[in-house]
């Protein structure tokens, strides 16, 4: 029966504990390393991030506090290009955040959702320095998947309508709410026999300009962005596509609901007009922008915020997590003041949305982030290691293409340039040749030929010119070992 073929199939991608172990060994893992992952596949679900990101994962115990490096439990080094998926974007374990953890600790940690003083001084804050001259106002969350939801629910009800639009390849939490809006095979796939179903989600192609899908023979990253702005507006513009009467002006959308650059999907940026193409179009069609900056705030892209790269664009909503808290588990919605009061009594609530230890390490953050410029300083360092990875690209023929803004950089690899054909096999192995020579990286993209770098800002020169030449060596062996050749 085709069902037991599609149950086999599913089974067949979940790791062994015998497996993780053999690997173990294979890459030469430590001793102690050994030990406690012997113990965690005993414990650990294994469909846990660690087991799917690397065939047998280091166990991580310090950081450096001024430079991007890591130690696992036996002491070996490590070069962090990931800063814990782009939370630790001021570097681990600020003293100046420990000093204010300890001094919030000891007067309250958390009191269900109420107010407090530095609650209020946070969304004083916010407000503040978010895009859009406009009134607004804070809605508290927990997660990225959390402020993700309180988006959508927000963005329904304030406009009383039911579609929201996202772009393939999106990432935008795997809750059951939010699966909808993350399309990726594993996260549809892994939730048999029904997936998280929302029949008001429309999605858009998102300008992935290396493979265009709106064009495949486009020439340039804008004439890809023209191309995809093209198809948006003519599925706005006809009525048997659901979305809009455009004799009568009425809408069926509530907003779009968009990653700036795609994160999750590799680090893919789309060229110079998509962004404000899209925001003109939701201006046109009153439609509401929803901008998911939680993997783009807080400097990452060598400004604030990532939107801000385009000055006319002021999302009426805009989501923020993981690196606001440095670390804590932290999130925060920011819309249109008419937006978030939108969202009645109840519509959503989480026991430690606003709480005293998150607003006030948040705050802290955000202080380190302005007084020491980091923005600039992502900008600048972004400039250096995008420059020499393409140095690297003019001699290593499995780099495809080099892209990224600030500290937000992917890199593709493919086995043959002319033909692009995806390096898929070649980039998971040299995943883990590289922990094995001390480096982190996350393997990620649409054909999972694909690194997503996002080290912390405090990486140092040095520790820069050390992973080119990491990488340099492993790209080499990868094409020796796989046989990539470029032009003869």
């Amino acid at each position: 029966m085709k069902i037991l073929e599609t149950i086999n199939s599913k089974l067949k991608h979940r790791p062994s504990k015998e497996k993780i172990i053999e690997n173990a060994v294979k890459w030469g893992l430590g001793p102690k390393t050994m030990e406690m992952l012997e113990r965690a596949v005993n414990v650990e679900g294994l469909g846990a991030m660690p087991f799917t990101m690397y065939d047998a994962p280091p166990i991580i115990e310090k950081a450096l506090e001024d430079d991007a490096i890591v130690y696992d439990v036996d002491g070996r080094e490590y070069i962090d290009t990931m800063a814990g998926f782009a939370v630790s974007n001021i570097g681990h374990h600020r003293r100046e955040i420990l000093e204010v953890i300890v001094d919030q600790f000891s007067k309250i940690v958390q009191y269900s959702e109420m107010l407090s003083e530095v609650r209020i001084k946070l969304g004083e804050k916010l407000v503040s320095i978010t895009p859009g001259s406009f009134p607004k106002k804070v809605y508290y969350g927990v997660t990225g998947t959390d402020a993700n939801e309180i988006a959508i629910k927000m963005a329904r009800s304030y406009t009383g309508r039911p579609i929201i639009i996202t772009q393939w390849g999106d990432y935008h939490g795997r809750s059951i709410g939010t699966i909808p809006f993350t399309t990726s095979f594993s996260t549809w796939s892994q939730n048999y026999p029904i997936m998280g179903a929302d029949l008001n989600v429309v999605r858009i192609p998102f300008p992935y300009c290396y493979r265009c899908p709106c064009n495949p023979k486009a020439d340039s990253c804008d004439e890809c962005d023209e191309s995809c702005l093209e198809f948006v507006d003519y599925m706005l513009s006809h009525s048997y596509y659901g979305l809009r009467d455009p004799s009568t002006g009425e809408t069926n959308v509530a907003g779009f609901l968009v990653e700036p650059y795609q994160s999750a999907a590799g680090y893919i940026l789309p060229g110079d007009k998509w962004i404000p193409g899209l925001y003109k179009l939701s201006r046109e069609y009153d439609i509401l922008y929803l901008a998911d900056e939680i993997q783009t705030g807080w400097a990452r892209t060598g400004k604030l915020w990532a939107v801000e790269h385009y000055p006319r664009v002021e999302p009426d909503v805009i989501m923020i997590s993981k690196s606001i808290a440095n670390g804590l588990p932290f999130s925060v919605v920011v819309g249109r003041a008419e937006i978030v009061d939108s969202l009645g009594p109840g519509a959503h609530t989480t026991t430690f949305a606003g709480y005293m230890l998150g607003c006030a390490v948040a705050l802290k953050t955000i202080e380190i982030i302005e007084k020491e410029n980091l923005a600039s300083v992502a900008r600048v360092k972004g400039e250096k290691l995008i420059n020499a990875l393409k140095d690297l690209m003019e001699h290593h023929p499995v780099i495809g293409y080099v892209e990224g803004r600030g500290l937000y950089i992917g890199i593709e690899f493919v086995k043959d340039r002319k033909t692009k054909k995806p390096a898929t096999e070649e980039t998971k192995w040299m995943t883990m040749r590289l922990m094995q020579k001390g480096v982190l990286v996350k393997r990620a993209g649409y054909l999972g030929n694909r690194f997503a770098l996002s080290p912390p800002f405090t990486i140092k020169e040095a520790t820069m010119n050390r992973l080119i030449e990491v990488f340099d060596e492993v790209f080499s062996e990868a094409e020796d070992k796989f046989s990539i050749k470029g032009k003869d």
